[in-house]
């Protein structure tokens, strides 16, 4: 196992968030499954959406809407996202404004989970407590925020939640438990923020203007790991899983011992609540230690989280994960199981910038001997670029 010391690309730690518009704010539990309290901290305060309580209360769903927005033939990408923007504010009251818009501080970027709504506050408003209209326009502005693969991920991880309030009953899932804010004001001139979060999903799309300029950090995952809704098979997280575990599936026996952590994960390392929290030290097997064939299996894994943003913007970002400096210092690890059904299996890419992380979990809706699934947890980070560099030491 090669290890490398990580230098000059440490962001500074998760700090508190600050009480917003005047409300009196709540502590919440840390970033785990809801049903993992065993490791659980606080975090300080923020404004909370609809008073100092938990977002727990159900929501109407959306879906209805998603599947509208989804199935036009309006691509949206390449749209003016500060138009989309400012069309979405327009379409709000003054109350659900000044619960949607924030300042773009650390404090507020930095704050979002990937805990259901019964567990951990988030900024914004629910799109389940939005009218048609408003929900439309978020979805637009998602939809142009995004690429296509980026937006199917988005709208396949929100359909899953539906399904596990629709599969077991609980309310604390559904779709209308998705969040939306905007940091900053969007105008032409300018840094702002899209921020979308609920359970297993946390967009943080920063643009200078109408131009992207970051789409870190990202979260994605998904419970159960395949579900049919209305009709239709979905896999939120099987590109991301399946790009991971093919290049565990190539490596020899000495390559894998190479390549194995020497920590074992519960979770994902650098979720929520833990920015700039890299390890210290680069651990698995070096890129330019693999055959070609895995090479590609390593690049290819890669563009299943960054083809998310954006088609310009991961085509930049893609520049600088994949120049040949960067995957001179590229290392893959693994730990717990190279079996991704296996509670406990986890698989990371670590280079200069890139971070990318997926961790599989007990299951949460589904812990009986009939549906013992696990499910995934994934991040994915850039050491300088997480909220566009903003808040980089």
């Amino acid at each position: 196992m090669k290890k490398k010391k990580l230098v000059g690309y440490i962001m500074t730690g998760a700090l508190s968030v600050g009480v917003i518009g005047g409300g009196s704010g709540m502590s919440a539990f840390a970033a785990s499954d809801a049903s993992d309290t065993t490791e659980s901290t606080t975090q300080s305060t923020t404004a909370l959406q609809g008073g100092d309580f938990l977002q727990s209360e159900p929501k109407d769903s959306i879906l209805d809407v998603l599947n509208q927005v989804t199935e036009s033939k309006v691509t949206q990408q390449g749209a003016n996202e500060v138009k989309l923007a400012n069309k979405f504010l327009s379409t709000l009251t003054d109350e659900q404004k000044s619960t949607v818009q924030y300042e773009f501080t650390e404090e507020n970027a930095a704050h979002w989970t990937n805990l259901p709504a019964n567990s951990q506050n988030r900024n914004g408003v629910a799109l389940g407590d939005l009218s048609n209209e408003s929900v439309k326009a978020a979805l637009k502005l998602a939809k142009a925020s995004l690429s296509k693969q980026g937006y199917e991920t988005l709208t396949e991880i929100i359909k899953a939640d539906e399904f596990l309030t629709t599969d077991t009953g609980r309310t604390e899932w559904g779709s209308g438990l998705y969040y939306i804010a905007i940091l900053g004001t969007p105008s032409e001139n300018g840094e702002w923020m899209l921020q979308i979060s609920g359970h297993h999903l946390a967009e943080n799309i920063v643009f200078d203007g109408k131009e992207e300029v970051s789409a870190t950090p990202q979260f994605t995952g998904s419970e159960p790991q395949t579900f049919e809704l209305d009709g239709t098979t979905y896999s939120p997280i099987e590109t991301r899983r399946d790009g991971m575990y093919s290049i565990l599936e190539s490596l020899t026996t000495n390559q894998l011992n190479e390549a194995k952590i020497s920590e074992t994960f519960r979770d994902v390392v650098v979720g929520a609540d833990k920015d700039g929290q890299f390890t210290e030290e680069s651990e698995g097997i070096l890129y330019t230690d693999l055959t070609k064939n895995q090479q590609k299996l390593v690049q290819k894994a890669i563009k299943a989280w960054v083809k998310d943003a954006d088609s310009k913007t991961a085509n930049k970002l893609l520049k600088a994960y994949l120049s040949k400096e960067a995957l001179s210092k590229t290392y893959i690890g693994w730990s717990g199981s190279t079996d991704y059904n296996e509670v406990g299996s986890y698989v990371r890419i670590d280079g200069p910038r890139l971070w990318l992380e997926i961790a599989s979990q007990e299951g949460v809706a589904y812990q009986d001997d009939v549906s013992n699934d696990a499910h995934f947890h994934t991040v994915w980070r850039d050491k300088l670029m997480d909220y566009a560099g903003e808040f980089t030491e």
